[in-house]
């Protein structure tokens, strides 16, 4: 998942900072958190998910789709690790740390997942 698809469906994004972080949101219905990608680029973000099977049924009246999701966000700065990012009720949420005053541009590609909201971490 490492390409941009032409056919993917441009999501939605509602970004706001934190005194740490800058948060992005964004609804992706009927995928799992392992069919989703961050891809984390300075100040670039690109958001991936494929849906894992396509449920062709006799519809009637289709005003949306699940499908594969697609955005990329130029942010304000630069951003970086740790990265937190959780899937739940069809919302990604990721959490990238601020790097204000660094140099990000020699820092690294970044490529993470999101977890299961509300999912136990306790191993």
């Amino acid at each position: 998942m490492n390409q941009a698809d032409p056919t993917a469906q441009r999501v939605l994004v509602n970004a706001y900072t934190t005194t740490d972080a800058i948060v992005l949101v964004a609804p992706m219905p009927g995928v799992l958190p392992e069919d989703v990608e961050i891809l984390v680029e300075g100040n670039v973000v690109t958001l991936r998910a494929a849906l894992r099977t396509d449920a062709p049924k006799q519809y009637f009246l289709h005003e949306w789709s699940y499908g594969d999701y697609e955005r990329t966000v130029e942010l304000p700065e630069p951003v970086g690790e740790p990265i937190s990012a959780t899937l739940g009720n069809g919302q990604l949420a990721v959490s990238l740390t601020r790097l204000a005053g660094t140099d990000a541009d020699t820092a690294d590609a970044i490529v993470a997942q999101p977890t299961l909201a509300g999912a136990s971490h306790n191993g």
